[in-house]
């Protein structure tokens, strides 16, 4: 079943065959697809491919490769925005970073294939709702170049929610959960790794985990391995639930009722 928006974009919907989205993936693969499949949900997210093979997806669940750039302060938001300007709107702004001598190559493709799987995984947290082909979707300015195959990512993905699992239980709701150091953590923080420490100076009882990596500039599944392992060390500790808010008295007073 096919539709046309608006502006005209031809657009595919699948609710209900394939039966889930790793299945149309493998679809799409064989058939040599190349655009984007939006996924709707309470994670969801968009899916970019190139001829079958998965070069980025994009979720507001995880840190983009752009995000991960700037935030980890790899490249400078002056150098992003001048790269970005003279790659132009439409230009090779990875070929540009590269050029310049922000970043080689080969640690690029690294950031973005790390970007790639963290989406993913962060995706699988979540049941989609819906979701939406679209063969004329315009391409992320920074992506995988050669691409993953669709089953090399799934089972990355269910390796990585498995691993988490033995320790965590589940691992959605670990990864909303907000957490603090315990009074071992801050006894002991000049003894820790710098990737330990940085945790812990993020971990403020506001920030769950996905929170922490945005902040960190790393990846949501890299960050949340840390913490599991955190928290068996007890370094790290859930911080409690707030009680909820007493309702205020609406009712009307009667002072012949009250104590002189």
């Amino acid at each position: 079943m096919s539709a046309d928006t608006s502006d005209g974009t031809r657009h595919q919907r699948h609710r209900t065959s394939p039966r889930n989205v790793p299945g149309l993936l493998l679809s799409l693969q064989q058939d040599r697809f190349s655009g984007a499949v939006t996924i709707a949900g309470s994670i969801g997210g968009t899916i970019h491919l190139h001829r079958g093979a998965i070069r980025a997806i994009e979720t507001p669940g995880a840190p983009t490769a752009e995000a991960l750039l700037l935030k980890s302060r790899r490249i400078g938001e002056p150098e992003w925005d001048a790269a970005c300007t003279a790659a132009g709107p439409d230009g090779p702004l990875d070929a540009t970073l590269v050029e310049r001598g922000h970043i080689s190559a080969a640690e690029l493709e690294i950031l973005c294939v790390g970007a790639l799987y963290d989406a993913a995984f962060v995706m699988a947290l979540s049941t989609p709702d819906s979701w939406q082909v679209d063969r004329e979707a315009p391409s992320p300015r920074l992506s995988h170049r050669e691409g993953t195959d669709p089953r090399r990512l799934t089972e990355e993905t269910s390796r990585r929610v498995r691993l988490l699992a033995k320790s965590l239980g589940s691992v959605r709701e670990f990864g909303q959960e907000r957490i603090r150091p315990s009074a071992r953590a801050t006894a002991g923080i000049g003894r820790l790794s710098a990737r330990y420490r940085d945790i812990l100076l993020s971990a403020d009882g506001r920030r769950s985990p996905r929170d922490i990596a945005f902040a960190l500039g790393r990846g949501v599944y890299p960050v949340m391995l840390d913490i599991s392992r955190m928290k068996a060390l007890q370094l790290i500790q859930p911080e409690p639930p707030q009680p909820p808010a007493t309702a205020p008295r609406v009712a009307p007073r009667d002072p012949a009722a009250e104590p002189p």
